[in-house]
């Protein structure tokens, strides 16, 4: 070796590289699913044959559904020689899960479960398999609530990504000690998941000049392992997406890397070796390393911004979650008080693994054949899971039909505190002539309703189908059981006048371009719409060509005329309904206000043509401040500020793809602006969590879904024609104006019970029979026959605790 050792070989001196080698699960990128299941199979098969002719050889498995089932079902033969490499530690685990989730994005029970269930099947595969390690590789490196969250799952090290140049620029160091939102610390590391997969690195081979050689891979590769490190041990990923291990990926050609380790162990003062992530992780340990305190990363990526449009898997994933926490809830309650044949937890298990399958990363490119199998299975198990519910909630309501007029209308609330809140549910009139629905409280009291929308075919006055809409009453994780009958049907208030609606301290001015103006008394706000435009106005923001179909963004587009008005003019909700088009595109919008409520709500359809580029809700707001958004049990602030963008950056492309979309942030569901003394707040009842702030103009913009056109010209050509988003989408936000900030609104609240409505269920059949008797064998008849469900089930206190 040279007397004179370049800066490179000076800082990696006395260091060692952990040569971590593995193939990457993407789940469905560039290929059909069969591929890829086929490619894994293959990938473990053959480091097992490296592992049994080289003792000192290292390889890591990654998601159990993902990864692992597609082996076991591919190489029976091999299954115990795979138990055996696990148990004995020589084959490392990654990510202890069924798949491979975003963390900024997965639904967050569905985040939680995919890891408990996850670690479970390695359990029972492998007892003595160390999990200490948990990785989410090729995304983004997450929230300041994951140190508690893989702390709990049983993780002592986190391994993380993206972004690479945007985490460099802000000093995130290599390795760190991550202390959480709630002071939980763990150990943390951050780099690619692929490397050293290319023949340039290794031709020819053995190096003519060995200095040159080591130089140019110490630059070009091994800096991104140690690079803006504190310690002495770097984590270097072998491979890539769907490698075979030791291999060049784009030709399977075997790469020299025994060679290479003896080789670079003889001549270089670092050390290189094979490892698995928790060999990697107790030589970790042993350094001392600086620590990082909360947010990493607010931006996450670009290019996952609402794809498939309403159509998409990040909608039906959330669906599925919330459904799915509902029927838990709801079929505790129904065991733990007897009521036979509900779901249990086995068959709740089942669910959660579906629900876990359709969350992982990489599926929105999924090929049209297997996305069919994937989006039908998914809403198959979100109908299973809908029907657990009404089954277990029904029969704690102890209630049944009958064919008198009054029909039982069941409402379970399955938040974990009482509420009070408005409830609009779908009814039906068999009997034309008997008027409008009447409602009456458990009690048996009429309470004030009103009618929403007819749907449907009707027939002058007599009303066949419309939604009821009431205030209901509704004991924390209990039910209440309302009663709906007839009344005669009431004209309906006259619509207010100049189109301004005041209530609770708002005025609020439309037009047949939508919401104008609000002017509120309580925090002396007033807000005026640009001029063409409105309040929560939905644009279409044109882009050019770009990586991942995030381009410059070339025109941004609105109708600038429209026609409106009121759909709902009270008693109990106000409606006002106006539309506009635009380049072949439609915009549908309801605003609505309820009787007593600070909030708006805002219903935005939109109809797309084939186009590229983004649509989203913009709120031009009135006030500046500082900003906070919700997280998966959390908040965190966002200040975009300092935050680098992949323009900004002197890296290739490829290493900066998550920023090409200057002012983007992620939030769970809610954004809230807050100038100390007032603020606004938005909150996403159902849409994607990437938002846009620009704290110069103000314009906070919740994206609604990305639309592409049909590019013919490589392999997305086989990607699902979703990916185009073509049609209807809908969409439902709330705005609040409030005083002071996310706190004092109990903004995490408010998008509970947005998020987690009231639920209502139609008994259908007779009740259950009353329990009868005494002795041993009546109690058994009231065990099989419980009494219907009366009260608060259960509460927590204080409001700021997540069930």
């Amino acid at each position: 070796m040279s007397t004179h050792a370049s800066s490179r070989r000076q800082e990696t001196a006395g260091g060692t590289f952990c040569l971590i080698p593995y193939c990457h699960a993407d789940f469905s990128w560039t290929h059909h699913r069969d591929w890829h299941e086929e490619r894994y199979a293959v990938s473990i098969a053959e480091a097992l044959d490296l592992m049994a002719a080289h003792p000192d050889f290292r390889f890591c498995v990654e998601p159990w559904i993902d990864q692992i089932i597609p082996f076991l079902e591919r190489c029976p033969d091999r299954v115990e020689e795979l138990r055996q490499r696990l148990n004995s530690g020589q084959m490392g685990v990654l990510a202890f899960t069924l798949t491979s989730p975003r963390p900024a994005t997965a639904a967050d029970e569905t985040f939680v479960r995919n890891m408990i269930l996850g670690r479970e099947e390695y359990r029972k595969f492998a007892p003595q398999a160390d999990l200490s390690v948990m990785s989410c590789p090729d995304v983004g490196i997450g929230h300041s609530q994951l140190p508690q969250i893989f702390t709990l799952a049983g993780a002592k090290l986190y391994r993380g990504w993206r972004s690479e140049g945007s985490l460099t620029r802000k000093g995130v160091p290599r390795e760190f000690i991550w202390r959480g939102l709630d002071g939980t610390q763990i150990l943390a590391c951050r780099g690619y998941y692929g490397s050293m997969w290319t023949p340039d690195r290794f031709c020819p081979w053995p190096p003519e000049d060995w200095e040159t050689w080591a130089e140019g891979v110490l630059e070009r590769e091994l800096r991104y392992a140690y690079g803006e490190s504190q310690g002495q041990v770097w984590w270097l990923s072998e491979g890539s997406d769907d490698a075979r291990p030791l291999r060049f990926l784009w030709g399977d050609s075997l790469l020299p890397f025994f060679d290479l380790i003896a080789e670079w162990n003889r001549r270089e003062s670092s050390r290189m070796r094979f490892a698995t992530p928790a060999e990697y992780r107790r030589l970790l340990e042993t350094q001392s390393l600086p620590t990082w305190e909360g947010v990493i990363d607010p931006v996450d990526v670009a290019y996952n911004s609402g794809w498939l449009g309403g159509r998409g898997l990040w909608r039906l994933r959330q669906r599925l979650d919330t459904a799915l926490v509902i029927a838990e809830r709801a079929c505790a309650l129904a065991q733990a008080r007897g009521v036979p044949d509900v779901a249990g937890p086995e068959e709740l298990r089942e669910m959660w693994w579906e629900t876990c399958r359709v969350a992982s990363h990489a599926q929105q490119w999924t090929f049209e054949r297997d996305w069919e199998w994937l989006t039908t299975g998914a809403k198959w198990n979100l109908r299973r899971i809908e029907q657990a519910t009404a089954q277990a909630v029904t029969a704690l309501a102890g209630v049944g039909r009958n064919s008198k007029a009054r029909r039982p209308l069941v409402l379970f609330n399955p938040l974990p505190y009482p509420r009070e809140e408005w409830v609009e549910v779908p009814w039906s009139q068999p009997r034309l002539e008997a008027g409008v629905p009447a409602v009456f409280e458990p009690a048996g009291a009429a309470v004030e309703s009103q009618l929403g929308e007819p749907v449907g075919a009707n027939f002058g006055e007599a009303l066949a189908e419309a939604s009821v809409i009431f205030r209901a009453r509704v004991p924390a994780m209990g039910l209440a059981i309302y009663q709906i009958g007839d009344q005669p049907r009431r004209p309906a208030p006259p619509a207010p006048e100049g189109d301004t609606l005041r209530s609770a301290g708002l005025a609020l001015r439309f037009s047949p371009r939508g919401l104008q103006e609000i002017n509120d008394e309580v925090t002396g706000l007033a807000w005026r719409a640009p001029e063409g435009s409105c309040i929560g106005d939905v644009r279409l923001y044109e882009m050019g060509p770009g990586i991942l179909h995030v381009g410059p963004i070339t025109a941004e587009i609105s109708g600038c005329q429209g026609e409106g008005g009121w759909l709902l003019t009270g008693p109990c909700r106000w409606v006002y309904r106006w539309e506009t088009q635009f380049h072949g595109h439609r915009v549908r919008q309801d605003i609505t206000v309820d009787l007593g409520e600070r909030y708006v709500d805002f219903l935005s359809r939109v109809y797309s043509v084939e186009t590229q580029g983004f649509f989203a809700l913009c709120f031009d707001l009135p006030l500046h401040g500082q900003m906070h958004v919700d997280i998966p049990f959390g908040v965190e602030p966002r200040d975009l500020t300092d935050e680098p963008w992949s323009m900004d950056l002197e890296f290739s492309s490829w290493q900066n793809i998550e920023r090409y979309r200057r002012n983007q942030f992620w939030a769970r569901s809610w954004a809230s602006v807050s100038d100390g003394e007032r603020a606004i707040s938005v909150i996403s009842a159902d849409g994607d969590r990437y938002w846009t702030w620009d704290a110069v103009t103000g314009q906070l913009r919740h994206i609604l879904y990305t639309a592409t056109r049909d590019d013919q010209s490589d392999w997305e050509a086989w990607v699902t024609k979703d990916r185009l988003a073509l049609g209807w989408h809908e969409f439902r936000h709330r705005l609040l104006l409030h005083p002071g900030d996310w706190r004092s609104a109990d903004l995490c609240g408010e998008s509970d019970r947005l998020r987690t409505p009231i639920q209502a269920f139609k008994p259908l059949g007779s009740p259950p029979p009353l329990p009868q008797g005494e002795g041993v064998g009546g109690e058994a008849i009231r065990r099989s026959h419980p009494t219907p469900l009366t009260g608060d089930q259960l509460a927590l206190w204080p409001g700021n605790v997540r069930l």
